[in-house]
């Protein structure tokens, strides 16, 4: 459920938040850039406290003198150490909001990052994101992790501003990262008054909507693009482009070190282009309405198989993938999967996917967890009932350029690292040359031949996504033509009946 109907919160004009799915994170992220525009009001003096923080840091960086083992560094390593900001139900975690975070390896590098702008004599920075080109480039969960904790004291006061307008309830409960203090240079923990998730048991805090974007803003990739574009051919050879577009990002760090004002120049340049949030109403990705939408999804099956045995486990599975791929073939749950005129991306498929079967897996008391890590990267969904009973179902679409390589070696190699026997590859086509039988062919001669070699177990499914015509503009020609031939033939004359004898 959203915040909105746990709370029974009917909003109004002044309601700019949006409103989480509490139970699991959006794959929605805060973007700094979008914060840095606010001029006015409650937000206007955000993101100067964003840069004072990382002011602090630069400070101690500078007093340790680069010696790492120096309490000054220390502390500076204490700073950038980011907990997953669950309160926002934002990121990347499926099954629930609690992630893992900032890692000690992001923190060295970010402090890295730190350590080569006061050398190269910067004091202070416009924008945190200098650093993360500097270091590589984290990913932008991170940085919207980052951006979380730093501005947390602000988000807040915004949250608590729209509890008391609509009379939610709060709770005093003890917030990590509360706020961070420029005079000791440390983090505090305080106790705040917050609604509750009533998933996790733990704080809720809430955003603005126009905060929210679906796409990482600064990357070194948008970086060497930029320069490409403007620089001269001098600069081009120096930043050596010719190999940056296929180096690592720690190549790519070093460059951008190199060539700090060239930085500067691709921060400056990022604002003054127009940036505008996430659609979230419009929902282009399918990033926010997918619960709701596989909640109708579901609500319209005829999925009545319902397993009695542990040996029914795997035509229950079935099942529920065989109710989606109806659900989208027979019934226009494909309108879900496009977007003016313009296919989803695979995520939305997934998403979509785990929304509509999740009502089924609780209704039978199976578990169903999606982007599980399995060994070697996250599988998409992992069902299980008990440890005997398990199977991992890998989607994709079928134009993905790595479409082959899931289904010949990233779902064999999932299964081998779950020690989990069945499987599932289901392929979605959206095209014509993405449906037609040879493809199906194919995949069924794929999943064969991995199943042998590796003794798992896995099944191929195609699911036709392309549009389909409404049922009252079917027209079955060959039908007509037969019908328009009978009608044209005289009745046959009838037969006289012989009186006996």
């Amino acid at each position: 459920m959203r915040f909105s109907e746990v709370f029974s919160v009917p909003t109004n004009s002044d309601d700019d938040w949006f409103d989480a799915f509490l139970p699991a994170d959006t794959n929605l992220f805060i973007d700094p850039f979008l914060i840095w525009e606010e001029k006015t009001g409650h937000w206007a003096g955000a993101h100067e406290h964003l840069i004072d923080f990382f002011e602090m840091v630069f400070d101690l960086v500078k007093e340790s003198g680069g010696n790492e083992q120096s309490n000054t560094w220390k502390q500076a390593q204490k700073l950038l150490m980011f907990p997953e900001p669950y309160e926002f139900c934002l990121g990347v975690a499926e099954s629930t909001p609690l992630g893992s975070g900032s890692g000690r390896g992001l923190q060295k590098e970010m402090l890295e990052g730190v350590k080569v702008a006061t050398g190269l004599g910067m004091n202070r920075i416009a924008h945190m994101e200098m650093l993360t080109l500097f270091q590589g480039g984290m990913g932008v969960d991170r940085l919207s992790d980052m951006t979380c904790n730093i501005l947390k004291s602000y988000f807040i006061s915004y949250t608590q501003d729209v509890a008391r307008r609509h009379n939610i309830p709060m709770q005093q409960q003890k917030v990590t990262n509360a706020a961070w203090d420029r005079e000791f240079c440390r983090w505090k923990e305080a106790k705040v008054e917050l609604p509750i998730n009533p998933y996790i048991g733990k704080p809720v805090i809430l955003t603005p909507e126009r905060f929210l974007e679906d796409i990482p803003i600064v990357s070194p990739n948008g970086l060497w693009t930029y320069a490409w574009s403007t620089a001269s051919e001098q600069l081009r050879g120096d930043l050596t482009f010719d190999i940056a577009r296929n180096v690592s990002r720690r190549e790519k760090a070093k460059l951008a070190r190199q060539n700090p004002d060239v930085v500067a120049l691709y921060l400056k340049h990022l604002e003054e282009e127009e940036k505008k949030p996430y659609p979230v109403h419009d929902d282009p990705r399918m990033r926010v309405r997918w619960y709701e939408l596989g909640s109708e999804f579901a609500e319209r099956s005829h999925l009545s198989f319902v397993p009695q045995t542990p040996d029914e486990f795997e035509r229950f599975i079935e099942a529920v993938i065989e109710s989606y791929r109806h659900n989208i073939e027979q019934q226009d749950g494909w309108q879900l999967l496009w977007h003016n005129g313009y296919a989803r991306e695979e995520r939305a498929a997934q998403n979509l996917f785990r929304s509509a079967v999740i009502h089924y897996c609780r209704a039978n008391n199976i578990d169903l967890t999606g982007e599980s890590n399995a060994g070697r990267g996250p599988v998409d969904f992992k069902f299980s009932q008990g440890w005997s009973q398990r199977a991992l179902v890998e989607m994709k679409l079928v134009r993905n350029t790595r479409f082959w390589d899931g289904i010949l070696a990233q779902q064999p190699q999932y299964q081998v690292s779950e020690e989990v026997s069945l499987g599932f590859f289901v392929a979605i086509g959206y095209r014509d040359t993405e449906c037609n039988p040879e493809i199906k062919h194919k995949i069924d001669k794929a999943a064969t031949l991995v199943s042998q070699q590796t003794g798992k177990k896995i099944k191929g499914i195609l699911v036709d996504a392309r549009p389909k015509q409404s049922a009252s503009k079917v027209h079955d020609s060959s039908l007509s033509d037969t019908l328009k031939r009978q009608e044209s033939e005289p009745p046959p004359e009838e037969q006289s009946e012989t009186p006996e004898g």
